[in-house]
């Protein structure tokens, strides 16, 4: 069994002001988003893993990521939403810059600890809680691994920051390291013989599967 998982490629386009984005703020994919989505459909069909189902999150950039991948490899397949696969609300700093955010107090010391080690920021006043995440997606992962049939491959889009928690949930995590994921990468974790293996995560379409 495969477990494919991508991150929703750009929302912002040349020019743009690149903010933080969570579940309050639905944007679409940009152009080269799309194009990230079909460069990942290449990835897995040169893999040979054609999705037997596709699931993403409720938001328009993970819903259109994977209705292209789902179009290009496997239109017979129904794709599905599922609110687990949401990305975290960022409440106060939603709309904020990398930048804006480091002037807060204590924001430079917050957001490296989420950007390296994957450190939740408490008082930084989100408003998704770590349970609430972890909680959701706990519960959509046991339905996965308890439904996947040997030999079939399952796609699974989602955002940054609920993806770099599936190696812990999945127990095949590194400690002191982050899991994010950059836009329009992918992820692969292998059932062989009852045991899961990380085969690559964070990985460029060209560099997909290999690991």
């Amino acid at each position: 069994m495969n477990l494919v998982f991508a991150r929703h490629g750009n929302t912002f386009g040349p020019g743009d002001k690149v903010v933080w984005v969570g579940r309050e703020t639905d944007l679409p994919l940009v152009e080269r988003g799309e194009e990230q989505a079909r460069e990942a459909a290449e990835a897995l069909r040169t893999a040979g893993l054609v999705p037997a189902s596709v699931t993403s999150g409720t938001l328009k950039r993970t819903r259109g990521f994977a209705g292209i991948v789902r179009d290009a490899l496997c239109p017979q397949v129904t794709a599905v939403q599922d609110p687990r696969l949401d990305e975290i609300d960022y409440g106060a700093w939603a709309g904020l810059s990398s930048e804006e955010i480091a002037a807060l107090p204590g924001g430079t010391a917050m957001a490296e600890a989420w950007q390296k080690e994957d450190v939740w920021p408490e008082g930084a006043g989100w408003r998704s809680t770590r349970g609430e995440i972890l909680d959701a997606l706990r519960s959509f992962l046991d339905e996965v691994l308890a439904n996947a049939k040997d030999g079939e491959t399952r796609l699974i889009v989602s955002s940054n920051g609920t993806l770099r928690f599936v190696p812990r949930l999945l127990g095949i995590p590194e400690p002191g390291v982050s899991y994010q994921m950059k836009t329009g990468h992918l992820g692969l974790v292998r059932r062989e013989e009852g045991r899961l293996r990380l085969v690559c995560w964070n990985a460029k379409p060209e560099k997909f599967g290999i690991g």
